[in-house]
């Protein structure tokens, strides 16, 4: 089966963007993306008329932002969803997440140390959501965690470790299309997902989707990735750069491979673009597997977890 490369938060001027859907769509076909998804505040962004083979997935951010900065997108809906206020953080979360279900789509925690404003302990307290943003690539999501409080990466590790089914994406939560491209700008391009689907539809998509069939980066590109009961293989193609100018590749990047397992420990480290790492024979310690792969450029790609028990 092929792979599709694509985008699970983006924004328009139809709430807090600087660009037009389809000013915004033009720029992920440009950069060879297969599809996206229009999250806009609260509001369902579809397009009549899409006039590029692009395939656009409808979404929502659905936008609580007192007394917490609670935003959760709601992907391969076919309705607005309303957001929810309920008496407390935990249960306004799990309500909208709720909701996103009701109406039949995939529901993705966005970037929970915005504003820092949800806990690793009360993620462990969510049920049903199939995404956490492990990675956004707004500056001032705080992706990576800093001054006592975890990453989210960490975060994800918490909730692997208690058993919690979720899988990790990365997105760059674009916002500003034109103008300068800089760190301290929401620009597009700097998180992504890469999809092992049949065909590029709507309806393959959001399957693998909901069964974990794909990986997530910044950068790094794999060519393979396989597993077995007691085998992870990967195979690195290179780093993708993306300056929101144009795509360019690197290939003489060096890779440093980890196997991870509960609470983040790493098992296994190993260097170079083709990597086996073998799993332990005795598994009933191990809640589950994961890989990340970081490239020498400071780009990152993570596998999805593999569970055993």
């Amino acid at each position: 089966m092929p792979w599709f490369k694509g985008n699970l938060h983006t924004h328009t001027n139809k709430s807090d963007g600087d660009s037009s859907p389809e000013v915004v769509i033009s720029w992920y076909k440009k950069n060879k993306y297969d599809f996206l998804v229009l999250s806009d505040h609260n509001h369902l962004t579809i397009l009549k008329n899409n006039n590029t083979d692009l395939l656009l997935i409808p979404g929502e951010e659905i936008t609580l932002n007192f007394p917490h900065a609670i935003h959760i997108n709601a992907i391969g809906i076919k309705r607005l969803i309303e957001p929810t206020l309920k008496t407390s953080k935990i249960k306004t979360i799990q309500a909208n997440i709720d909701n996103i279900i009701e109406a039949g789509g995939l529901a993705e925690i966005n970037h929970p140390n915005f504003r820092w404003a949800i806990t690793g302990d009360e993620l462990t307290k969510i049920k049903g959501a199939h995404f956490l943003e492990v990675f956004n690539g707004n500056y001032n999501t705080h992706s990576y965690g800093g001054g006592g409080k975890k990453s989210v990466e960490e975060m994800w590790d918490q909730m692997l470790t208690e058993k919690i089914k979720i899988w990790g994406v990365a997105v760059d939560d674009s916002h500003h299309f034109t103008g300068e491209f800089s760190a301290t700008r929401h620009n597009p391009g700097r998180g992504w997902i890469v999809v092992f689907a049949k065909k590029l539809t709507s309806e393959s998509i959001l399957k693998s989707l909901r069964n974990g069939d794909f990986y997530f980066s910044t950068g790094v590109k794999l060519n393979e990735i396989s597993f077995s009961d007691n085998e992870i293989s990967i195979v690195i193609s290179g780093d993708e750069v993306n300056p929101g100018i144009a795509n360019s590749f690197i290939t003489d990047s060096k890779y440093t491979s980890q196997l991870i397992t509960n609470n983040g420990e790493v098992l296994d480290e190993k260097y170079g673009k083709k990597i086996k790492f073998k799993l332990p024979t005795l598994k009933e310690e191990y809640k589950y597997f994961r890989t990340k792969i970081t490239s020498s450029t400071g780009s990152i790609a993570w596998s999805q977890p593999i569970f055993f028990n």
